[in-house]
């Protein structure tokens, strides 16, 4: 079992026991001294808030941080299967007791998202909930007056709807992004559209970034299953401030089309946790029960589960915009390899067949535009043979069975994620018989 020991005080990190990974958070670290860090310009975003969290809130953000950092620093290829790592994390928090108690539950979803062994080890004397800017102060401060909820924006194109369709129907979000590198400027893109819509000033923006270093010169895995915990985090501590601000219950906003939060696999190689399950309704309503048990009053929305991404497009309460907008969002899961989206993984080819569905052409510029090409290109066609064994078998394969192959679902609703699975399959099947490759 790997074992990793974070603080806030760089003091407590020093003359570990060797095979111990020393993590600063909310710090700088110290390569000298190969301390690893995280989170370290975290704070000062939170403090733009202009409110304090809670004790709860903060240790959930120091949760996160704790969790992806363990998940980018541990190599999944030195474990015995490749995959699946045993991490016993030692965490100081404010308060904790109440996360001990739910530690087991924390541990089994953990499980679930990335596949691995998870062991907390709670301490008192976390990091306390830093003192936010005053609003006669220097610093840049988001703008909470009058907004209505939190909703997630990663500059995709289903976040993109997301947004639209909430400013349609007057709720003023607050847009809380998770800013990696290269994602910031394409979101920025498509806020720049919203401001010269008739949306200006109806929305509000809270970006942060964990930028975990390892700071010993190692490899670092690319995988990071558990993102979205942090994406959750920021969009708590926002939702915190907000409720502090309207003294209202608060909304958090996870738009994502039903077939990629489903992520039934497209064959049995890709079964488990090969695929990710960052927005699985699974993971949802435990993290859901999760917050519910630590107090953590906020309610966690998907209004897309059993939508697919072409009925998203073709519903979107502003398609004029949406069509503007469409050139700047982000699907692919490897864009930031040659800055530019491939078009042939899974997630550029739904996107594909969704603007197809749509009638809608204008999209952004791929690596293979042609779809026709990724049939003669030996390395780069996988995803695709495998989109079409999926489509040669829906018709006779249970698919009630096959989207719980990737996690449990509520029974009561099987029938729904099944369809919304089939109706995104037969989107990509139009897509390929309009490019004579069905």
């Amino acid at each position: 079992m790997t074992q990793l020991v974070f603080h806030h005080d760089i003091e407590q990190l020093k003359n570990l026991p060797n095979g111990v990974i020393p993590v600063h958070l909310y710090g700088v670290g110290n390569k000298k001294l190969q301390i690893a860090n995280i989170g370290n310009k975290v704070l000062d975003e939170v403090k733009r808030l202009s409110i304090e969290p809670s004790d709860v809130v903060m240790d959930f953000l120091t949760i996160a941080l704790a969790v992806t950092a363990a998940d980018t620093f541990v190599l999944r290829k030195d474990t015995a299967n490749g995959w699946c790592r045993s991490l016993s994390i030692t965490l100081p928090l404010c308060q904790p007791d109440i996360w001990q108690a739910n530690k087991t539950h924390l541990e089994q979803i953990l499980h679930f998202l990335s596949g691995d062994i998870w062991q907390f080890n709670f301490q008192a004397g976390g990091k306390l909930p830093p003192q936010p800017h005053k609003l006669n102060s220097r610093a840049k401060l988001v703008d909470l007056r009058n907004k209505g909820c939190v909703c997630l924006f990663s500059g995709g194109l289903d976040s993109a709807i997301g947004a639209i369709d909430l400013l349609e129907q007057g709720y003023s979000p607050v847009l809380v992004s998770h800013s990696y590198k290269g994602d910031k400027s394409r979101q920025q893109m498509i806020v720049e559209k919203f401001n010269q819509s008739r949306y200006a000033n109806q929305f509000s923006q809270f970006n942060a970034i964990a930028q975990p270093h390892l700071n010993n010169g190692g490899a670092t895995e690319i995988t990071m299953r558990t993102r979205s915990l942090n994406f959750l985090a920021f969009a708590v501590v926002s939702a915190y401030a907000l409720q502090e601000v309207i003294q209202k219950e608060i909304d958090i906003f996870v738009p994502e089309n039903g077939v990629i939060s489903i992520n039934a696999p497209l064959t049995s190689l890709r079964v488990g946790t090969l695929s990710t399950r960052t927005t699985h309704p699974y993971f949802i309503q435990e993290i859901q029960k999760l917050f519910t048990a630590v107090n953590i009053p906020f309610t966690l929305k998907n209004p897309y589960q059993f939508k697919t991404k072409g009925q998203m497009i073709a519903e979107c309460k502003n398609l004029p915009l949406l069509r503007q907008i469409i050139p700047d969002t982000v699907s692919c899961s490897h864009w930031k390899r040659k800055n530019q989206q491939c078009g042939v993984c899974v997630p550029c080819l739904i996107r594909r067949a969704s603007l197809h569905y749509a009638g809608i052409t204008n999209d952004a510029q791929y690596e293979f535009n042609d779809i026709r090409q990724i049939l003669i290109n030996q390395d780069r066609k996988d995803d695709l043979f495998a989109l079409i064994r999926a489509i040669h078998q829906k018709n006779d394969r249970n698919i009630n069975q096959w989207v719980l192959q990737s996690g449990r679902l509520p029974i009561q609703q099987l029938n729904q994620f099944a369809n919304v699975f089939v109706d995104g399959l037969n989107e990509v099947e139009q897509l390929l018989i309009a490019n004579q490759i069905l």
